[in-house]
């Protein structure tokens, strides 16, 4: 009797629970629409490098979740013609232990759900639904559902109402362009060539100009070749631009005398180098009149002789002459000495101080005031560079005869496409060593689309230039372009991090794709009229930033969709369809559905302007 009591008694007490666990099943069913929120950020959901990111967050009232119930969340994405379930996850009630999920309080509770689900077209009008089902958690301890079908299977589980999260996903981060990607060239360093600076001297004796090449100082071997060598400046065949004859005198003497003595020797260094001019004149006539034959005509001095460009200039005392030869100079006190000098602001007066000093420190005459009594020859021969007319003709027509330096800035000054490549072909057959013929023929086909064939090229720069920034980030734009996205990234990093600006650039689009727009931003730089970080800017929700840089922009099809998208954000009917109406068919066709315009894709106005 007493057995039979106990089993009543616990089957009466099973559907109490039971009938108490379907009332509050109930009640969380009623209560769904206002008690229980789903928020999925952003809305309309976004296509970030082909990956639609679902991200949800979901609330629920103090007292909405039973602490004996147990949810499915399943979210779907429904679209015209399926759909798509999305992973499931389980929330359960506080007093639910032996179910596993995610804790709900009575008090109330928040909970997030992520997935990432791969963008197909037929996505891009979705609806992102959810439907969840409620159940006692007991009745399901050994059967954990993973799917709606099997929630509704648990004995006594109810669904609960359906509530669209989010409709439609937005593409317009797809709009980035990758064709923008900018390839790197590989510059030449030519410099025209600099005309050559001849310099010599002739010293002279204390007090006097007329010249004594027994000198110890003309004497001197250094001396001796400056001077031959400016003899055979003036032989030379090069043109002479100028000639400059300087003199000085020491500076220990009056200033008045010192002044007539440099001006007396600049015109003593004159006549030294007009005789030398002439001996080269004779020299050279009688060489050539050697050579004719009996009979023919004999040139003369006149004949050969030119006006020399010849500037004369005297310098009086060399006061900054002693004192830089005082500064490296080994006298004693020589600090004390330059103090002395150098504070005597009065011309007289320090010239009486330098001979003091003179007496007291002989090296002082016998060493450094010698060289500073002289004439100096400055010849400015000319080098003459080739015009760029004559850089184009020889880099098309006679390539070898350039420089590989030369070649490549003869390239930099052709127009046609063709005739570059034929130039930077050269250089890579030419100086095989140099990895920028190859570069820049690959950015040639960069240029042109041809990215098969741009690889190539950069392989073989590759090789010859490891870890050049220049080439990098070419390999990177030709990634890009060929859908290798991470390997583009990789090669962006790269090229970036070893100085490559267009590199850094570049990396802002796939930043753009990553949903990085902050740092696409900062990737880009400041460039007006560049669309992408138009796009970027419109991205990250700085409007005005977007219309500015999209001011600078060239009228274009897509410059004009994403003016249209502007204006959509800005509830600007007008210009949304004013701008739809200046783009083209593709865009139109793509207006018809874009979540950009879901607010007005019902007017008038709007299906006129995309038809």
């Amino acid at each position: 009797m007493k057995k039979t009591f106990l089993k009543i008694f616990a089957m009466l007490a099973v559907a109490s629970v039971l009938t108490v666990g379907c009332t509050n099943l109930k009640n969380m069913v009623n209560n769904h629409d206002r008690d229980a929120e789903y928020v999925q950020t952003p809305n309309p959901m976004e296509n970030h490098g082909d990956v639609v990111k679902i991200n949800i967050a979901g609330s629920f009232k103090p007292n909405y979740f039973h602490k004996n119930a147990g949810m499915l969340f399943q979210p779907e994405l429904k679209y015209d013609g399926g759909s798509l379930l999305l992973k499931p996850i389980v929330l359960k009630g506080e007093s639910a232990n032996d179910l596993q999920g995610t804790t709900i309080p009575r008090t109330g509770g928040k909970f997030t759900y992520t997935e990432d689900v791969p963008f197909a077209p037929e996505l891009k009008d979705a609806k992102l639904i959810v439907s969840p089902t409620v159940f006692v958690a007991k009745r399901a301890k050994n059967a954990v559902p993973t799917t709606n079908t099997d929630a509704l299977a648990v004995k006594g589980a109810l669904p609960l109402s359906e509530k669209t999260i989010a409709t439609g996903v937005n593409v317009t981060p797809q709009l980035v362009d990758f064709t923008d990607a900018t390839p790197s060239l590989g510059k030449d360093n030519y410099t025209p060539p600099k005309n050559i600076f001849q310099k010599s001297a002739l010293f002279f004796a204390k007090d006097l100009w007329n010249l004594n090449t027994n000198l110890p100082t003309n004497r001197a071997e250094s001396a001796r070749t400056a001077i031959a060598e400016m003899s055979k400046a003036l032989a030379s065949d090069q043109e002479i631009a100028s000639i400059t004859i300087t003199a000085w005198a020491s500076p220990e003497g009056e200033e008045f005398r010192n002044e007539n003595l440099s001006k007396e020797r600049s015109r003593t260094g004159d006549k030294y180098l007009r005789d030398a001019y002439k001996k080269v004149i004779d020299d050279a006539v009688r060489a050539h009149n050697a050579q004719l034959p009996r009979g023919a005509r004999r040139i003369t001095a006149r004949e050969l002789t030119k006006d020399l460009p010849i500037t004369l200039e005297h310098k009086g005392e060399d006061w900054d002459g002693f004192m830089t030869a005082l500064r490296a100079s080994n006298v004693s006190e020589r600090d004390r000495i330059l103090n002395v000098i150098g504070s005597n602001t009065d011309r007289a007066r320090r010239e009486q101080e330098m001979r003091n000093m003179i007496v007291i420190y002989p090296e002082i005459e016998d060493v450094l005031l010698p060289p500073l009594r002289r004439t100096e020859f400055v010849i400015e021969l000319v080098v003459p560079a080739k015009t760029d007319e004559e850089m184009k003709d020889l880099a098309l027509n006679d390539s070898k005869e350039l420089t590989v330096e030369e070649l490549l800035f003869a390239a930099s000054l052709l127009e046609e496409k063709e005739a570059k490549w034929n130039v930077y072909t050269a250089a890579a057959e030419i100086y095989q060593d140099d990895w920028r013929g190859s570069n820049n023929m690959a950015y040639l086909f960069i240029q042109d689309g041809k990215y098969e064939t741009a690889e190539i090229h950069l392989k073989k720069a590759n090789e010859l230039s490891p870890n050049n920034g220049v080439v990098l980030n070419n390999l990177g734009v030709v990634a890009l372009n060929s859908d290798d996205i991470d390997g583009a990234k990789r090669w962006f990093t790269d090229a970036r991090s070893r100085g490559s600006v267009e590199a850094g650039q570049n990396l802002g689009l796939i930043l753009i794709r990553e949903g990085d727009y902050n740092g696409a931003i900062a990737a880009f730089g400041n460039q007006p009229g560049n669309l992408n970080l138009a796009l970027a800017q419109m991205l990250s929700g700085n409007i005005p930033a977007a219309k500015q840089t999209l001011s600078t922009a060239p009228n274009s099809p897509i410059a004009f969709y994403l003016k249209a998208i502007l204006a959509a954000r800005e509830d600007n009917v007008n210009e949304v369809v004013s701008n739809l109406r200046q783009t083209n068919a593709d865009f139109k066709k793509q207006a018809q559905t874009d979540v950009e315009f879901q607010k007005i894709a019902n007017t008038a106005e709007f299906v006129n302007a995309v038809r």
